[in-house]
């Protein structure tokens, strides 16, 4: 990455046409850049309506907003620049400020430059990524935590009664001629507690974490004609399924994505499942729906709640619950076709994919599943396997400092610091400081251009 002492620039809107697109510069440069296009000075956090010039041909009007560091996201001066959003004028506008001294910016530049200037640290810039990322309304809020300093807190936290135990131990054993009263065993011990706590509270979150972000895959399962398609096209809001009343319609896995509840999720509307499914085609159908079966997190079972079962339907839902069961996967039972004379429901949600009845208790009952119900803490906050293998090493560190603590009383403090030394390291690189350039390099690489 070139140094910081160059003025870089970007679109910072994405490609394509627009009402608007806006291009930004960072640097020491931006004051003087602006005087060049513009042919004025700005006066700083001010919006100003100016004629933008390409040497002596004018590109376009735009409004122009400068901003003085250090105190703007980047830390340095930097100036955005509201064009009308054609692709080429904005090319013109990034060539003009290039020919005027900037740099095309890299990947993630804008958001490295904040955490090289102390803007934002580690963890924080992660999270701008997170958050461009981020597919449904529980990622979206989980990543704006992080942004907002949430995991650095919770690891400032976890950081506090080990560094004050440590203190306690070096102070003793760099000066053993002082007369200072040795730690207690149980007072140690329960800071050390109090570390360990915290740390499994984040890790704790981390694998259903992961699920809010990447999405978990609901099927849709069930004997043939209990309305599978309908209510698939029902939650999806558009007629993606064909549906009709003869069995055996669906043929295929049918695999859609969707945010419901706040959870993103992959939709699976399966064939029905039957013993005498008829033809090459619908037995194929009927095998992938199996197969399908083993691989989602989520089961709804959908039956049609207008007719009474019959063997075949109970033998459905016994092979459905049990595969579920045995996958570790939530299972929901949806009574469909709640609307038609003679609808009952024994538990699980009744609704109608032709009326819309229950399908708000229906979707709330597939987000809870798929990770969309209120996340604790650790859950909002951890996201990342390089921090959470960090996490999970100080945690380590920390259980044998406390079994330093059991097994050696009375000389227990010369390896429960050493121990600890190494714990704060981890969780240090948990928070991204002193992060190594390959490993900032790796991170901002994954960022768009402009951002």
């Amino acid at each position: 990455m070139s140094s910081t002492e160059e003025t870089i620039v970007a679109l910072a809107t994405p490609p394509g046409r627009s009402a608007l697109g806006v291009v930004r510069l960072s640097g020491p440069g931006c004051r003087e850049i602006s005087r060049l296009l513009l042919g004025t000075e700005l006066e700083p956090r001010r919006a100003t309506a100016r004629r933008l010039r390409r040497g002596e041909v004018i590109v376009d009007r735009v409004v122009a907003t400068y901003w003085a560091g250090p105190v703007t996201p980047t830390g340095e001066d930097l100036l955005e620049l509201a064009a009308h959003g054609s692709p080429e004028i904005l090319r013109e506008i990034v060539s003009a400020a290039i020919e005027a001294g900037a740099r095309a910016a890299a990947p993630g530049e804008f958001t490295r430059r904040a955490y090289v200037n102390g803007r934002l640290d580690l963890a924080q810039a992660r999270a701008v990524g997170d958050l461009i990322a981020a597919r449904g309304a529980a990622a979206r809020s989980a990543a704006l935590r992080r942004l907002e300093g949430g995991l650095s807190d919770a690891l400032d936290e976890v950081r506090a009664p080990i560094l004050e135990l440590l203190a306690a131990l070096e102070v003793r054993l760099d000066h053993p001629e002082e007369d200072i009263a040795p730690l207690a065993p149980s007072e140690a011990d329960a800071s050390l507690r109090d570390a360990s706590a915290g740390i499994e509270r984040l890790l704790a979150g981390y694998a259903r974490g992961r699920s809010r972000r990447e999405g978990a895959r609901v099927g849709l399962f069930g004997s043939p004609n209990a309305g599978k398609s309908s209510l698939l096209n029902a939650l999806l809001g558009r007629p993606r399924a064909i549906v009709s009343s003869m069995p055996g319609t669906t043929r295929d896995v049918l695999e859609e994505q969707a945010e419901l509840g706040g959870a993103v999720v992959t939709l699976v509307d399966t064939a029905g499942l039957r013993e005498d499914a008829e033809g090459g085609a619908e037995r194929e159908g009927v095998a992938r729906a199996e197969g399908a079966l083993e691989s989602c997190e989520v089961a709804v079972l959908v039956v049609d709640s207008a007719r009474a079962p019959d063997e075949l339907d109970d033998r459905t839902r016994d092979y459905i619950a049990a595969a579920a069961k045995r996958r570790g996967a939530a299972l929901i039972v949806a009574h469909n076709k709640s609307d038609l004379p003679g609808a009952r429901a024994e538990h699980g949600v009744s609704c109608s994919a032709l009326t819309g009845h229950g399908l708000d208790a229906l979707e709330a009952a597939i987000a809870a599943a798929a990770g969309g119900a209120a996340a604790d803490e650790g859950e909002c906050l951890l996201d990342d396997a390089r921090q959470s293998a960090a996490l999970a090493r100080a945690l380590a560190e920390l259980a044998a400092a406390r079994a330093e603590l059991a097994a050696r009383p009375g000389a227990w403090e010369d390896r429960a610091a050493d121990r600890l030394r190494r714990a704060l390291a981890l969780l240090n690189e948990a928070r991204g400081d002193g992060a190594a350039e390959a490993v900032l390099d790796e991170i901002f690489s994954k960022f768009c251009i402009g951002k």
